[in-house]
């Protein structure tokens, strides 16, 4: 690879404090990895160079990639945040790494905290927002009295992280937080531990500092402050990670911190086509918080096609149809992703692959939509209109909506006759059953799009949904969307044990899916969250609903806010090499996405 004026700059750059700014498809791993190469070529040892990236994966790749550059082998470290930190807290304090949480059991140290602070478990929302909130405090190194969360009250947040805290010491353990955390507290404390690992190593290589947190930005300035030799690579447009602590400023305040320092940008784009490149920097530079750039395509012009339906379901056949048509045109099935915003938005889509048996990966578990509970409240409903009544299933909806009927009246059997023997001398509860068994008896006569509308009309399903909205804080039209969704799905099916097959085929294929996600991708259509797809590249993508209040999402509520939404919308148009498509759907009026009109196309 011939290097262009501006990476030639880069790779050549040896003493002092580097910014490089480098776009999609600007080729800054090469840039790394000759940058090294070039430091060990100059007379610098090996074993004073460490390059630090955010992944395992990607320190590996690196690594790869550079000793590809040389028959010998060059004893440069290449590793992550975590691991060279965690190594320092083994070294320095004895650490074993069964003393690391992580995974399962570290969400059953953060419920019995969240029990602890008297916070309620049952609502899976809050206790996201809870276990995120806390990311960003360890992370944001604000104090705990000046912190603002955005999605809990302080007081509650405040009980939470001292239950933790608590909860920790008790079990004698640390999470991933704590690596950076103890290891800050450590060099703050104790400086002759902190000027040995300074002379260890003499040159430092920081890849995505876009993703960089304050707490880590901290530390790679304490580790190289002897020689400042600090060469960091990123591009703050992809800064998409805010929810776990990422800064886009950071790349701003090394500019602050090392006036002196040299700034290059790698202005090349050697991925996108031109008139991809151009549509993206006319959506990026409506945000303020940014370096400038210029970035200029060496390629030709690509496709770019925005795509109105009436309907996520429409949207999601038009996908499939298109895809259809390219793999026929020889468009391999790897070289073509779809990206969405959220995992629900991909359900109809998901969907409609299974069913026309085209082949996918997820890159991410996705949440099985067959698995939720409105969807498992119809299931529930029509087994027992075909006759396979069970407690588990008479219980799941004997009070959806509210009948009033108490769970003792199953004990026994959930069949007819001994529910009514139950209250035999309860007059008004009796006539609930018989109306419950009642309707049950006309579904069993229904089609499936019919029984549904019979549930959530004449039973009272919807009504009860909405006052689930509001006792969970959810969103009463989310729940809809599902109703209307599994409609979708049986709409051509007569019978309810067609519907039952159809539901567990499904359910089936995507527990399947989400069991062997990454084992195989070679000729799989990918599917990608915006977040899961940065870094990647594809012949061909895919981004549907492109309507406002998904892409950005309806809960941006700042200038910071609708900024993070568009550059993860630049981070997803950025990732095709020939062709764009963006769908959007305008069912119960929605617009579409306001980025689709600043492309000006």
């Amino acid at each position: 690879m011939e290097l262009n004026s501006s990476q030639r700059q880069a790779v050549l750059h040896k003493e002092g404090p580097c910014l490089v700014i480098a776009g999609p498809g600007s080729g800054k791993t090469a840039v790394l990895t000759r940058r090294v190469n070039q430091l060990v070529d100059s007379g610098v040892s090996a074993n004073d160079i460490l390059v630090i990236t955010f992944t395992k994966a990607a320190a590996i790749e690196m690594k790869e990639r550079f000793n590809r550059l040389s028959e010998s082998i060059r004893p440069v470290t290449f590793g992550t945040f975590h691991s060279l930190f965690w190594g320092i807290l083994q070294k320095e304090l004895g650490y074993k790494a069964s003393d690391i949480i992580m995974g399962n059991q570290r969400t059953r140290i953060l419920r019995e905290a969240l029990s602890l602070a008297k916070i309620n478990t049952e609502d899976s929302v809050l206790v996201n927002a809870y276990f995120s909130e806390l990311s960003n405090v360890n992370n944001s190194m604000i104090d705990l009295d000046s912190y603002s969360p955005k999605y809990v009250d302080l007081d509650g947040l405040k009980r939470f992280i001292r239950a933790y805290e608590f909860l920790k010491d008790k079990y004698k353990v640390l999470d991933f937080d704590d690596m950076l955390i103890k290891t800050y507290n450590l060099f703050l404390t104790n400086p002759q531990i902190l000027s040995k690992w300074q002379h260890r190593f003499s040159y430092f290589l920081v890849d995505e500092m876009q993703d960089m947190n304050d707490l880590q930005f901290k530390l790679i300035r304490m580790l190289s402050s002897l020689t400042d030799n600090l060469f960091c690579v990123g591009d703050d447009d992809q800064s998409i990670y805010g929810f776990r602590g990422a800064n886009p400023k950071i790349m701003q305040d090394f500019m602050i911190v090392f006036p002196e320092a040299t700034k290059i940008i790698l202005d090349h784009n050697y991925r996108n086509p031109k008139n991809v490149v151009e549509a993206a920097s006319k959506v990026i530079a409506r945000n303020s918080n940014r370096f400038v750039k210029d970035i200029k395509s060496t390629g030709d012009l690509g496709q770019i096609a925005i795509v109105e339906k009436e309907t996520p379901a429409e949207e999601a056949e038009y996908i499939i149809n298109e895809i259809k048509r390219m793999v026929i045109e020889g468009i391999p099935y790897q070289e073509i992703a779809v990206l969405y915003r959220n995992h629900s938005d991909a359900r109809y889509l998901v969907d409609a692959l299974v069913e026309q048996k085209l082949p996918f990966y997820l890159k991410e578990q996705i949440p099985n939509v067959y698995s939720h509970f409105i969807i498992a409240d119809i299931e529930s409903y029509f087994q027992i209109a075909v006759g396979n009544c069970t407690k588990a299933r008479m219980l799941s909806i004997l009070n959806r909506p509210n009948r009033f009927l108490h769970r003792q009246c199953v004990a026994y059997s959930a069949d007819r006759r001994s529910m009514l023997d139950f209250y035999q001398i309860n007059p008004s509860s009796y006539r609930r059953v018989e109306a419950l068994w009642s309707d049950i008896d006309l579904l069993g006569k229904m089609s499936p799009v019919a029984a549904i509308n019979y549930i959530r009309k004449v039973i009272g399903y919807d009504k009860f949904l909405y006052e689930e909205a509001l006792k969970k804080e959810g969103e009463y039209e989310e729940y809809l969307e599902v109703l209307d969704f599994i409609a979708d799905i049986f709409k051509d099916l007569r019978t309810l044990s067609q519907a039952i097959d159809r539901l567990n085929m499904l359910k089936l294929k995507i527990d399947y899916e989400n069991k062997n996600r990454n084992v195989n991708k070679n000729g799989k259509i990918g599917l990608y969250t915006l977040h899961s797809s940065k870094g990647l590249e594809f012949d061909t993508v895919f981004i549907l609903s492109c309507n406002d209040g998904v892409i950005p999402t309806n809960r941006v509520e700042s200038k910071e806010d609708i900024e993070a939404e568009r550059r993860l919308f630049y981070v997803g148009i950025t990732r095709c090499k020939k062709h764009l498509y963006l769908t959007y759907n305008n069912k119960k009026n929605r617009d579409k996405s306001r980025f689709l009109d600043e492309m000006c196309l």
